[in-house]
């Protein structure tokens, strides 16, 4: 018997997005294909926030179609019954493109994935290059995790 997936509760999903694991984008190319891009990120205030470097063609493609789709996902080691459970966040909306000036979302996004003595230096060389941020706010978004 196969089981559905249970809904995560909003504890659960805040928890889920506060860790240190990267987002799969999901864009459109001009011919519909999709294309899948792992990004670090930050939730905060009902949106996700994303920067990538000016030149990414994931920005490019967003610039002429912000559909686009999010997940978030993580699995537990192997269980003794051969499961492996797990769980998401998956989102869907228009994203919004505009300059990170100051590196302002560069530095915080940074700042979750990186810690300890290569902080510093992490910051400085991501923050060096021109950077987008790709706003999210989700139409739909779905949190379901395995039994």
């Amino acid at each position: 018997m196969v089981k559905s997936p249970r809904r995560l509760d909003a504890t659960e999903i805040e928890t889920l997005l506060t860790l240190d694991v990267p987002a799969h984008l999901a864009t459109l190319d001009d011919s519909g294909f999709p294309h899948v891009t792992p990004l670090w990120f930050i939730w905060e205030d009902g949106r996700f926030y994303m920067t990538s470097i000016a030149d990414r063609p994931h920005l490019e493609r967003l610039s002429h179609n912000p559909h686009t789709g999010l997940c978030i996902d993580t699995e537990d080691p192997e269980r003794p019954d051969g499961q492996r459970p797990n769980r998401q966040v998956r989102a869907i909306g228009d994203a919004e493109l505009f300059p990170d000036r100051q590196a302002e979302w560069t530095t915080r996004i940074t700042e979750k994935y990186v810690r300890g003595a290569a902080t510093a230096a992490t910051v400085a060389t991501r923050a060096a290059d021109e950077r987008v941020v790709i706003r999210l706010r989700p139409m739909r978004l779905a949190a379901v995790a395995s039994l």
